[in-house]
């Protein structure tokens, strides 16, 4: 059978080396949620290393960015549900204390977090600071010694805008909507991914303890794509990329969780065949926030940009939601046409300054309509 036009592309990909890896799915959402076939497509290797394993569908990818729908919005919707989360109490009523020691953040709202309103900054390298006050030591210092000196820095932060005035995309909001969340982030997430089936979503903590089993190194027979190659980490493998949750000890509210492509697309039919929250949550948290910002925001979700410029240029209509992965990845979902598709790469090894994952992206999803509408 000829390549299609989607395989084509990645194919070519592969060739110009934006990244090693590449696994993808495309197809009516409702074929998903009800167990029919859809379009898989593997290829590449974990890495560009001579001995590097074939991609397959056992293959783990670093999600990054896509940990923010995938845990900690799926968190919050859970308890939204619940009734355990008021979307507009303040973090003056959630945490005091560090709204007393920081008055600036008082203001800020569980629904700001998600919506990226707070008015927080999008990053700060706090992992600088970290190899500063530790040195060499630093990958041998406890989980909860990491923690508690990164979250020092994290609410010392001051915001630069008032709640709601604009949209800017935080990473540091949803470092501590994990807190507001949960004293039990990992645990709670564990427990509703193992609702799913099959599921195999986790995070790699970095033990100190060398003979840990929790993933603090890459174990026999773990497949699973390589990224960058870090100035003072080395090759990356199974460890998680972002700098900043790699610091704070591998477990952070905005990066941090590995899985194949057969658990992205779990999720995605958990979700919206309700088997995690009703319809009525879904809606809220994938209705487009108010008032409308030129940068168009759910709560937890991203939606399609109207300009052309996004990720999935005009291909899906605007009614669209998903979010993107700094390591390459991206699910995106069109609740109008009802089609989904999610690409999951490592386009940042072994460097993270190649960005034509941008154009990929637009491409993929322009031929994956082509697709679908024949």
């Amino acid at each position: 059978m000829a390549a299609s036009a989607v395989e084509k592309l990645l194919s070519e990909a592969l060739k110009l080396r934006i990244g090693s890896a590449i696994a993808a799915s495309y197809g009516k959402l409702s074929d998903l949620v009800g167990g029919q076939a859809v379009n898989d497509l593997y290829a590449g290797h974990t890495s560009h290393l001579t001995w590097a394993d074939p991609v397959g569908r056992e293959t783990f990818f670093d999600l990054a960015s896509l940990t923010k729908i995938l845990a900690t919005t799926t968190l919050a919707m859970v308890k939204r549900q619940q009734g355990a989360l008021d979307l507009d109490a303040s973090l003056a009523t959630i945490l005091p204390d560090e709204c007393n020691t920081n008055p600036g953040l008082a203001a800020i709202t569980v629904r700001s977090l998600l919506s990226h309103t707070s008015g927080l900054p999008a990053w700060r390298p706090f992992y600088e600071t970290l190899r500063t006050d530790f040195g060499s030591a630093l990958a041998s210092v406890s989980l909860e010694q990491r923690k508690s000196a990164f979250d020092k820095l994290l609410y010392a932060i001051t915001p630069e805008h008032t709640v709601g005035e604009k949209v800017i995309y935080s990473d540091l909001g949803f470092l501590i909507l994990e807190r507001v969340l949960s004293s039990s982030f990992e645990a709670e997430v564990n427990a509703i991914w193992k609702r799913v089936p099959g599921l195999q979503f986790h995070f790699r903590p970095v033990d100190s303890d060398a003979q840990s089993s929790r993933f603090q190194i890459l174990q026999n027979g773990d497949s699973i794509a390589m990224t960058e190659h870090c100035p003072w980490r080395g090759l990356l493998q199974g460890q998680v990329h972002d700098d900043n949750t790699w610091s704070r000890g591998g477990v952070a509210g905005h990066a941090g969780v590995f899985g194949r492509l057969e658990d992205v697309k779990l999720w995605t039919r958990a979700l919206f065949s309700l088997a995690i929250v009703n319809e009525a949550t879904l809606r809220e948290f994938t209705t487009e926030a108010e008032p409308p910002f030129q940068s168009r925001r759910g709560l937890g979700f991203d939606f399609s940009s109207l300009d052309g410029t996004g990720s999935t240029a005009f291909s899906f209509s605007k009614n669209s939601v998903g979010h993107l992965g700094f390591t390459g990845t991206s699910l995106w979902v069109d609740l109008d046409s009802g089609h989904y598709a999610i690409l999951l790469t490592n386009r940042v090894h072994p460097d993270r300054n190649d960005t034509r994952i941008r154009a990929l992206r637009r491409e993929f999803h322009q031929r994956v309509r082509g697709e679908l509408k024949t």
